[in-house]
């Protein structure tokens, strides 16, 4: 879940409705796919906020893989609470988010606990990228021979490629746990929709 898009207001929710909709946005931008079967067409059931594929029937929850998932509170709590946060930063107490969002002490705590917790690992995943890709420039420019296939950030990943051009310049284990936890991770969860 993209927490920027969220907390910049660009989706503006006034009831649950509307909040299921920018989670279904948000999670599924290219239409929903079953995790079980791929298939693209699902019922939605919106009293336990769950979608059934139309094929083999599996039933999905729509806060699934998110802070959100297992959660009481209401998707309108989250997005206001998520907004309140980003606006207001470090200002915010839980004291404070739960007298404005009218929810107990505890619930507002762990609401500032799990939004920061996304938000650091959303951030240390970028910072992440960024070095990486600017490691990947600078091994290209530095390089006398390079490597057969540039890698195109344009084009689709290409991990053999990848692989190929850091196994030459550093240890190939720590260039598999950063492809793993940077890449491949989120598009596993992308992929089942955990």
């Amino acid at each position: 879940m993209d927490l920027l898009s969220v907390a910049s207001g660009t989706f503006s929710c006034q009831t649950e409705e509307a909040c299921e909709d920018v989670l279904l946005k948000l999670r599924w931008s290219n239409g929903f796919h079953c995790p079980a079967c791929d298939h693209h067409e699902a019922f939605s059931i919106r009293t336990r906020k769950l979608l059934e594929c139309k094929e083999c029937r599996m039933q999905v929850s729509i806060t699934a893989g998110t802070i959100m998932h297992k959660s009481r509170l209401t998707l309108l709590t989250w997005f206001k609470a998520i907004q309140i946060l980003f606006e207001q930063g470090a200002e915010v107490t839980a004291y404070g988010l739960a007298e404005l969002l009218q929810i107990n002490y505890r619930s507002a705590k762990l609401l500032i606990q799990k939004i920061s917790l996304a938000f650091n690992v959303q951030e240390a995943r970028l910072v992440a990228l960024q070095t990486m890709k600017s490691s990947r420039s600078e091994s290209v420019r530095t390089i006398p021979a390079a490597p057969k296939r540039t890698i195109n950030l344009g084009e689709p990943f290409d991990l053999k490629a990848y692989v190929e051009s850091k196994s030459s310049h550093s240890d190939i284990k720590s260039v598999l746990k950063s492809l793993v936890s940077i890449y491949l991770y989120p598009r596993f969860l992308k992929c089942f929709q955990l």
